[in-house]
């Protein structure tokens, strides 16, 4: 590249005073794709952090990835997102994975009666740690999201995930003119704070980088419907939701796994027509050029 490239172990860069090197450091892995050439290098940007007095060159790698076939898939997994848990998994070898959500969900409430405080006070000290929290708080979010992906995006697996885009879990909403309950409150501060959309897109991005796919599926009635029978209601799920208990034949599972279990068999659904065809009906939602930043 002409604006920067690496030579000897040094980064040379074109600056208003002429091009310099500098030494330079990094992951690595990611040190080891460019010095391989296994990796294409792409455009870079540099950014600086006051905090640290410290610059950083932002560097975009592209991969040449091989597309999954049919034959390669060796698993199926389905993940259900929620509060309780931010994602349960159930796959085809009857593993089942919780990940809880109670700290996760704790801690950030914390956050955000830090930041309304800070946000009274108004000064300008105030100002400052607010962006410092906030800044925290997304770190923190993006570290929970790359554990929970990378535990459950594996080689040969096929990921099915809930088609959320236009069904999340129903939360009433607030109305004008109508006092709000706590509970309510609560539930929509805790749908803010915790994005699951995001979760799924880190799974995404990982299972493309990873030798996997992630695909989306119907979303629909995953949590009422019975994995043996198939019979759905709502009086499946009593105990305001937290069990599950089929009225039909009398299946009994935790209510999160039955979410996951639906999903992975929905999932399973679509390997075989991908089995037959050798197309998918559904795609990841994540292009090829968004996962070459990430990460």
């Amino acid at each position: 590249k002409r604006d920067y490239s690496f030579v000897k172990g040094k980064a040379s860069l074109v600056t208003l005073e002429g091009r310099i090197k500098v030494d330079y450091s990094g992951y690595k892995k990611h040190l080891e794709l460019i010095h391989s050439g296994i990796a294409k290098i792409g455009a870079a940007i540099i950014c600086y952090a006051e905090k640290t007095k410290t610059y950083y060159l932002l560097v975009s790698l592209e991969l040449e990835l091989p597309e999954l076939k049919p034959e390669a898939i060796k698993r199926v997994v389905g993940v259900d997102v929620g509060q309780r848990y931010l994602a349960v998994t159930f796959d085809t070898n009857k593993t089942a994975g919780f990940f809880s959500g109670k700290s996760v969900i704790h801690r950030a409430n914390r956050y955000y009666k830090t930041k309304q405080t800070l946000q009274r006070k108004g000064t300008r000290s105030a100002t400052r740690r607010l962006i410092v929290l906030s800044q925290r708080e997304r770190r923190f979010n993006a570290d929970i999201n790359h554990c929970i992906a990378k535990r459950v995006v594996i080689s040969g697996s096929l990921i099915g995930l809930e088609n959320i885009t236009h069904n999340r879990d129903q939360i009433k909403p607030i109305q004008l003119g109508h006092e709000p309950s706590k509970k309510n409150c609560q539930a929509h501060r805790n749908k803010r704070i915790w994005e699951f959309t995001k979760l799924h897109y880190f799974i995404d991005y990982k299972a493309v980088l990873g030798g996997a796919l992630a695909i989306r599926v119907d979303a629909d009635f995953t949590s009422q419907s019975c994995p043996r029978c198939g019979h759905t209601s709502k009086a499946n799920r009593p105990n305001n939701g937290l069990d599950f208990d089929c009225m039909a034949c009398g299946y009994k599972l935790h209510a999160d796994l039955v979410g996951a279990k639906n999903i992975a068999l929905r999932t399973l659904l679509l390997r075989q027509d991908f089995e037959r065809t050798g197309r998918l009906s559904t795609v990841p939602d994540v292009s090829q050029d968004e996962t070459k930043t990430l990460d």
